[in-house]
């Protein structure tokens, strides 16, 4: 009987610290070197928490928490000049791409399209009596 109220009170006291409304920081830092690097972190006692570092040009972190349903949701993170970038197993993800997509892109990539000359048009001033009919010189260029 006495392990049951003890695994009782240990759930009690488990649900009482999920609480997000008495949570409290369970650990914390902050870290400068006055130089641009710097990284900080924190963690509450309702499973939250957080942790970046980096400096001008990059930064890498994360952040967790439990779910609703009691699962561990933990994303990680860089940010640089490319973007945001994050990470983790419940971010949704694009469907793979089509093998014939794939098999086109690689042709495409294997045969680069070659500059075409394009014919030039001559506009020549249209005499009075002289109908215009351009033609195309063998070269691609029209005359009137």
């Amino acid at each position: 009987m006495f392990q049951y109220l003890a695994f009782i009170l240990l759930i009690g006291v488990c649900v009482a610290n999920d609480d997000d409304a008495h949570a409290h920081v369970a650990n914390q830092y902050k870290k400068e070197d006055g130089h641009g690097k710097f990284s900080y972190g924190f963690d509450l006692t309702n499973g939250i928490g957080a942790g970046e570092a980096g400096d001008e040009h990059q930064v890498h972190g994360e952040y967790h928490f439990t779910s609703k349903e009691g699962l561990p949701v933990k994303v990680s993170y860089t940010a640089d000049e490319h973007g945001y970038h994050p990470h983790g197993d419940l971010l949704p993800t694009p469907p793979p791409t089509p093998v014939a997509i794939l098999k086109a892109l690689a042709y495409i990539d294997a045969h680069p399209q070659r500059e075409q000359h394009r014919p030039v048009v001559h506009h020549h001033h249209q005499h009075p009596g002289h109908p215009m009919h351009p033609t195309v010189s063998p070269h691609g260029h029209r005359h009137h």
